[in-house]
């Protein structure tokens, strides 16, 4: 089961990276990611309020994004715990997860900005409404963005329930 996720004794490469501190930044930097992603879905769902009357449905887009969110969360404090001993094959997949979970919220949030009435810096810019709701015309985009997050958040499952089976396994042994 190593080489899909968890060891049930951490190699010489897990104990250099433990004792660096570099394992518990990466969860840390996991749980960020996820707190970033559910800042992002409390943004999306006030946009959603201020255009109610835009064909699009941002409520689900922020719902999707804070379930993917929790589940980043999971996936880090499962990580973190003392008990369990992720390889190195764990932390390098969790690591490109949040790295890729991170440029979606990125592109997401600067379609939102957009929206909003806001240029690359956050500075309040003049805007009609035709240009507030711009950014659901951008339906394809936005699929490509959802369907990243998913493809993400099936990873993230697999790997949550990787690290509880061998959780598991190492308290009854």
């Amino acid at each position: 089961m190593a080489e899909i996720g968890y060891a049930t004794s951490p190699g010489p490469r897990m104990q250099d990276i433990r004792a660096d501190g570099y394992y518990y930044s990466i969860i840390a930097s996991i749980i960020g990611v996820a707190g970033a992603g559910f800042r992002l879905s409390l943004l999306l769902n006030a946009v959603a309020t201020e255009i109610a009357n835009a064909d699009c449905d941002i409520h689900n887009i922020a719902k999707n994004i804070s379930l993917f969110s929790l589940m980043l969360k999971q996936v880090g404090k499962t990580m973190e715990e003392n008990r369990t001993d992720a390889s190195q094959s764990a932390v390098e997949t969790a690591t490109e997860i949040r790295d890729q979970s991170e440029l979606v919220f990125r592109e997401i949030e600067r379609m939102v900005n957009l929206s909003q009435g806001r240029d690359e810096k956050g500075n309040i810019r003049s805007i009609t409404i035709t240009e507030k709701i711009k950014w659901c015309f951008k339906k394809q985009k936005v699929q490509y963005l959802l369907g990243q997050l998913e493809s993400l958040k099936l990873s993230l499952s697999i790997m949550l329930q990787i690290l509880q089976m061998g959780k598991a396994m190492s308290t009854t042994q």
